[in-house]
């Protein structure tokens, strides 16, 4: 008996091909495996019991980071089983990727058996600092074309010696795609621009200048990174050469142990950091480093290496600052000559001492990822700031049930903030690695090269492209050109308001049809012309209706208002109507006048207001750096006697729900004033009166709907505490809870909603 057996997934940079022969050869099983480009085609010849065995073996059994989609088994009739005398892998075949999206793998962090190889003196590869095996390595980040072999990889440059090719036919490396050696592929080199060293001597080299508190940039797996010493020296002069004034610098330790120094770290935290990923995780401080690495925050971010070359200068070393290669909110370099030209150009007053880097080609930059984790009264959850190296470009599975019926195939093009691009199809949507901010014109030149990239990668070609109603946003105006260059009507472009789309970010996420939407964030463009930021929604499918919001307060400071906490901690007393004696003239001014002002629903202006009035942080150095440490003060709270504060909820004469956050500003005013309760109490009273306004607006929308599904997103839930309290709430007032944990919460999220908003809207 002769079947095909057709497997869908992330098949393609785990050994999957060498799994199967090796099954199949258990079994006794005759045939061949190859990849297809998206899928694995397995011919097998063997008796029907055997089969059967065979086909359920590899539905549940499957190697280290591959998962399975579907396995779909067909008779075959028209062979001559006699040309097939045992079981072969062949050459792989390239195929139409255009009626689905493709399942492709990440780049995958150092694996546990290829770092025993390297620290094992006995072992050829040891301290080889590229080591790599079948189930780890770079992948996404070397692709060149699908299907993913070692000739469509930039791979192709290196020749295997006679042992790795030996290996490339057996064994664990047995079609490992990036295999190589000492002997061959790619090597280290070290050059501080007027010397130059390698191999061995080049690691050597670069272990020395870091211990002399030097900067030098090192090529990692998926772009440049700048390493140093986590010392005050050091750190100060990388925060110079970065343009990076106050934001904590993420830290890479050798192992967990060497981590659990420094941090607290619970079972899902740890899984996080083992993972393939390797994601920088926040984690609660337990003793810290030099205030110039961490600043004032509460976590470290932490994460452990993902290459070989990362271990072995940690080994030396001890912890070390690992961040990305680029001047502070500029595009990560992930080419030779770029690094070259901006961190070691000898024209340059600030310069890095050297670098270490390999001539193994980088197609794409990606970031480390970023995740945290919360404790809820149902466990432990991950969430996502960063979405990037060791995720992209695994998709999101959205349910067969709201779009598997449409062949709409849309491109999502993000937000301008914390910027991802999305293709959507069926019952997936891949999102692009985080890209940063589009006003800086390196992350929207990056932006415009990458969407026709992905899409050759692909093959995508899209019918629907859905943007933000910001007229304004550089994404929006490029989506607008776009349909013009692929000649699509104008109809086929859909703007969806951003903070329906925070929402529709999780029920994607959770293939939701219907909910009740808690949209918290910073700024975006709402429907009636003002700065949306504390939205309720009812949501069902790709209609939503706008329930209510914040109370809208009027501030002034246009573009900078973000970063002035203090001033715009004055616009809320004037709001408030006291202390107007202490709000400048020129606010006054600009507000009784109009000028450069803008009326928001923003709760993360409310957020800045309240820091800087209890005294906490006056001015955002970096985005949310003031709630952040609001948040950091209200985590202090023992649980003694605090304050009462309450958001007040009510309804306007046309029927919106409000939470009057002038009158909560006031409450907190009058509190400071009085002098009864400190700074930590009230920073928590803060964020236990919006949790309670939460509660009351759902119970509002719920009585008036029947919903029960509650979706919490934006990027003021990347507060933890607030973000469990209000789970928390919910869940024991019987809510269904939902929220961001797939991508980020943030805007980096947008892109997703955005994508099954067009798949919802186009479903047959």
């Amino acid at each position: 008996m002769t079947i095909m057996i057709r497997v869908k997934g992330a098949v393609q940079g785990v050994g999957f091909r060498p799994f199967i022969a090796e099954l199949a050869t258990k079994y006794g099983i005759r045939g061949q495996v190859k990849n297809i480009g998206a899928a694995v085609d397995i011919l097998a010849i063997g008796d029907e019991d055997i089969l059967h065995s065979f086909t359920d073996s590899i539905k549940n059994e499957y190697p280290a980071g591959a998962f399975i989609l579907d396995v779909d088994i067909s008779d075959v009739t028209a062979l001559k089983e006699d040309d097939f005398k045992d079981f072969t892998i062949v050459q792989s075949n390239s195929v139409s990727l255009k009626d689905e999206l493709p399942v492709f793998l990440p780049d995958i962090g150092i694996c546990d058996d290829c770092m025993r190889e390297m620290l094992d003196i006995n072992d050829r590869r040891y301290r080889y600092p590229l080591i790599s095996c079948a189930v780890c390595g770079p992948r996404i980040s070397i692709l060149n074309k699908l299907p993913y072999d070692r000739d469509t990889t930039t791979m192709i440059d290196f020749e295997m010696c006679p042992s790795c090719r030996k290996e490339y036919t057996l064994g664990r490396r047995r079609h490992a795609q990036t295999i190589s050696c000492h002997d061959c592929g790619p090597q280290m080199i070290f050059s501080t621009g007027d010397d130059s060293y390698e191999r061995k001597s080049a690691v050597d080299e670069a272990i020395n200048a870091l211990s002399k508190n030097m900067i030098i940039g090192l090529k990692g797996i998926s772009g440049y990174q700048l390493v140093c010493l986590p010392s005050d020296v050091a750190a100060r002069n990388l925060r110079d050469l970065k343009g990076r004034e106050k934001k904590p610098f993420a830290i890479m330790f050798s192992d967990i142990d060497k981590i659990s120094e420094y941090c607290y770290v619970n079972e899902k935290e740890k899984e996080l950091l083992v993972s393939s990923a390797r994601p920088i995780v926040l984690l609660q401080k337990k003793k810290d480093f030099p205030e110039s690495v961490c600043r004032d925050s509460r976590y470290i971010g932490a994460f452990l290496p993902s290459s070989g070359i990362h271990r072995l200068l940690c080994d030396v070393l001890g912890p070390l600052i690992v961040t990305s290669a680029n001047r502070s909110d500029e595009p990560m370099i992930y080419s030779d000559e770029d690094f070259f030209d901006t961190f070691l150009n000898e024209n340059n007053e600030q310069r890095a001492y050297g670098v270490l880097y390999h001539k193994r080609k980088i197609n794409i930059a990606q970031d480390d990822s970023v995740m945290f984790v919360i404790r809820t009264s149902k466990g432990y959850y991950p969430a996502f700031i960063r979405r990037a190296r060791g995720f992209f470009p695994l998709p999101v599975m959205i349910g067969g049930k709201n779009n598997n019926s449409s062949d709409v195939s849309v491109l999502a093009m993000g937000a301008d903030l914390k910027n991802t691009f999305a293709f959507g199809k069926k019952d997936r949507v891949i999102l692009s690695q985080h890209l940063g901010d589009m006003a800086d014109m390196g992350v929207f030149d990056e932006y415009r090269e990458l969407i026709p990239y992905y899409r050759s990668i692909f093959e995508f070609s899209f019918d629907k492209v859905i943007c933000d109603k910001h007229p304004g946003y550089y994404s929006s105006n490029y989506a607008r050109k776009l349909i013009k260059e692929q000649g699509i009507d104008e109809s086929g472009l859909i703007a969806v308001q951003h903070h329906h789309a925070h929402i529709l970010s999780v029920m994607a996420e959770n293939s939701l049809d219907s909910c009740i939407g808690i949209a918290f964030d910073g700024t975006g463009f709402g429907d009636d012309g003002n700065i949306w930021g504390g939205e309720y929604f009812y949501c069902n499918k790709a209609q939503v209706k706008r329930y209510g919001h914040m109370s809208y307060v009027k501030l002034s400071g246009g573009d900078m208002a973000p970063k002035k906490a203090d001033m715009i901690r004055d616009c809320y007393r004037i709001a408030a109507g006291i202390k107007e004696d202490k709000v400048p003239e020129i606010i006054k001014a600009a507000l009784n006048n109009d000028i450069n002002t803008f009326t928001t629903s923003s709760v993360g202006r409310l957020f800045d207001a309240v820091s800087s009035l209890l005294g906490i942080c006056d001015y955002n150095s970096y985005e949310s750096e003031c709630a952040g440490l609001l948040e950091k003060e209200a985590w202090r709270y023992t649980g003694i006697d605090r304050p009462e504060f309450e958001l007040k909820v009510y309804r306007d004469d046309n029927g919106n729900i409000l939470t009057d956050q002038a009158v909560l500003f006031r409450q907190i005013e009058e509190c400071v004033d009085q002098g009864k309760y400190n700074t930590v109490l009230c920073a928590y009273a803060f964020h236990v009166a919006i949790t309670t306004a939460i509660k009351n607006v759902c119970d509002i929308i719920s009585a008036e709907t029947g919903e029960k599904k509650v979706c919490l997103s934006g990027g003021v839930f990347l507060n933890r505490l607030l973000l469990t309290k209000t789970i928390n709430l919910l869940s024991i007032s019987g809510y269904e809870v939902y929220w961001n944990q797939q991508v980020p919460a943030s805007d980096a999220g947008i892109s997703l909603g955005q994508a099954y908003y067009g798949l919802m809207s186009f479903e047959d």
